[in-house]
């Protein structure tokens, strides 16, 4: 199975340790109840039965790509945020991916930097 996991330890999110599939089924109910949806009408937006929303709630469904594009649709949001978590002001974890290869560059370079220094003899 797939984890969700970042390049840093100091890089802490509440889902860090999560499955996809997980995050993926507490997103949908939230996004379901957010949007004021039952699990019935939210099968019907998706043309679905309401026993296969009700599987993927409880973690054992296991929806196509294309199934997982219709339910972003029904829910009116984009398919990748059924992947992480909104309510925390974040942004998906390819962000948090991005941020931390900053860090690890900034450090990587601070270190050159001092490197230099040393090598050219200068003092502080």
């Amino acid at each position: 199975m797939c984890q969700v996991y970042f390049l840093k330890k100091r890089d802490t999110h509440r889902i860090q340790n999560m499955t996809f599939d997980q995050v993926f089924v507490l997103n949908v109910k939230k996004w379901r109840k957010n949007r004021g949806f039952s699990q019935k009408s939210l099968a019907e937006r998706c043309n679905a039965a309401h026993s296969y929303i009700r599987q993927l709630e409880s973690g054992s469904g296991h929806p196509s790509f294309a199934f997982i594009g219709k339910l972003a649709n029904a829910l009116n949001i984009e398919a990748y945020q059924l992947f992480y978590e909104e309510d925390q002001g974040e942004k998906p974890s390819q962000t948090v991916y991005i941020e931390s290869i900053k860090m690890e560059f900034l450090e990587t370079m601070a270190g050159e930097f001092d490197t230099v220094v040393d090598k050219l003899g200068y003092k502080g």
